[in-house]
């Protein structure tokens, strides 16, 4: 004798659009916490990385003693770069220098030349491009 049911009535799954949304709150809940944990540990791992570069920069600070002071051959001003040594042989040779003076009243020393020429030569050119009074100064003996 074989026993012949008929299927039970399948049984529909039913859940709520409230359910639903609250479980996809849930789920965007979790990824925002897992990622703000993500980047807690890199700032944890960065700041133990800079506590370590400045004790190390600490104890070599330590180690070297006092600074003294260095002249820089060498200063950057905008775009310009203004360079602060010179060869002793060369400072003898320079006799004038060219010096630009503003609309505003500014005076800006621009290069020395070796001779009178040079300097008027360029002088010349700086005033066709420049608003203002090139002037050149000779050095005193």
């Amino acid at each position: 004798m074989s026993d012949k049911r008929k299927p039970a009535a399948r049984k529909q799954n039913r859940v709520s659009s409230m359910a639903r949304a609250n479980r996809e709150a849930f789920r965007a809940a979790r990824e925002r916490a897992e990622k703000t944990r993500e980047v807690f540990n890199i700032s944890h791992q960065v700041r133990d990385e800079l506590r370590t570069l400045q004790d190390r920069a600490q104890d070599s600070q330590v180690g070297q003693g006092p600074l003294v002071p260095v002249v820089a051959e060498m200063e950057v001003e905008g775009e310009d770069w203004v360079y602060q040594s010179v060869d002793e042989d060369t400072l003898e040779e320079l006799s004038h220098r060219v010096v630009l003076k503003t609309n505003a009243g500014e005076r800006r020393e621009l290069f020395c030349t070796r001779t009178l020429d040079e300097a008027v030569s360029a002088a010349s050119r700086i005033v066709e491009f420049s608003d203002g009074v090139v002037l050149i100064e000779t050095f005193d003996p």
